[in-house]
């Protein structure tokens, strides 16, 4: 990578498994608090610094939020729950002064001979050079402007199939990681925002991913996004995600778990006008 997140996700190693970030309002912030996206790429960083084996793999990552991140150091402390012969797992704390704001775990594989397919291919949309049709959502913070969107799923206003996403295209140069597939998994709006009766707002509780063999590429290539949400009960909503790289490579899949608010009760301050 040679763009802002390589430098935004560089951490100091206190040692013992501990690293720190200073967090800041720019460029990565999301409502209220740093975006999901880049607080799970840069706790993903803090594992891979751990693992610190390149013949090691990233295959899994999960991560709970639990409570916002405010400006100022944050602390993640990754422990090697077990290094195999084949996975090395791994969990981590997200710290700020006392409180534990998040935890994430992970796993590191080695590769080995198995079956290959792929039976979820690039589905058949517009190219991102084909521009028409609602381009940008509705709303941004300031880590939308990181990316430029093409909508190729779902459509503007209320959305039924409960549907949305399309291209991402990434408006700075440089190439690209897991760390980057991590952000664009969390940056579409959600769809459920735009559900019939149901304008909400849903900060995430729990984002799981599963890595594709292949995460990675150069720049200027586009990502296609898919989120399908599943279903809602309880103030919750369940949320598939699926992301491309624009040369059929299925990135990762993701589930979602948000939870619900309503319009009424949210702080916009910090919005800004894509």
């Amino acid at each position: 990578m040679s763009w802002l997140l390589d430098e935004r996700t560089e951490l100091e190693s206190i040692g013992d498994g501990r690293y720190r970030r200073e967090i800041d309002d720019g460029e990565f912030w999301g409502t209220g608090s740093p975006f999901g996206g880049y607080l799970m790429a840069l706790t993903f960083a803090a594992m891979r610094a751990e693992v610190a084996d390149d013949t090691r793999v990233p295959r899994i990552y999960s991560h709970q939020f639990l409570r916002r991140v405010p400006v100022g150091p944050l602390d993640i402390v990754v422990t090697s729950e077990r290094i195999g012969a084949l996975v090395h797992s791994v969990t981590a704390r997200l710290v700020v002064g006392d409180d534990t704001v998040g935890v994430a775990g992970g796993m590191f594989t080695g590769d080995r001979d198995g079956p290959e397919y792929l039976d979820e291919p690039l589905p058949e949309v517009a190219p991102p050079t084909e521009v028409g049709g609602t381009e940008v959502p509705g709303w941004a913070t300031n880590v939308h402007a990181r990316f430029t969107p093409h909508r190729r799923f779902g459509h503007d206003g209320p959305v039924v199939p409960n549907e949305d996403g399309g291209w991402l295209i990434v408006n700075e140069p440089g190439d690209w990681d897991h760390r980057l597939a991590l952000m664009a998994s969390d940056v579409w709006p959600p769809p459920v925002i735009r559900h019939p009766d149901r304008m909400c707002a849903t900060p995430s509780l729990h984002h799981v991913v599963h890595f594709g063999p292949d995460v990675g590429g150069t720049a200027g290539q586009a990502l296609l996004v898919r989120h399908r949400a599943t279903g809602g009960h309880v103030g919750l909503t369940d949320e598939d995600i699926t992301l491309w790289a624009d040369d059929g490579r299925l990135l990762l899949k993701a589930r979602q778990l948000r939870t619900v608010i309503d319009l009424s009760r949210l702080d916009t301050s910090s919005f800004v006008t894509p």
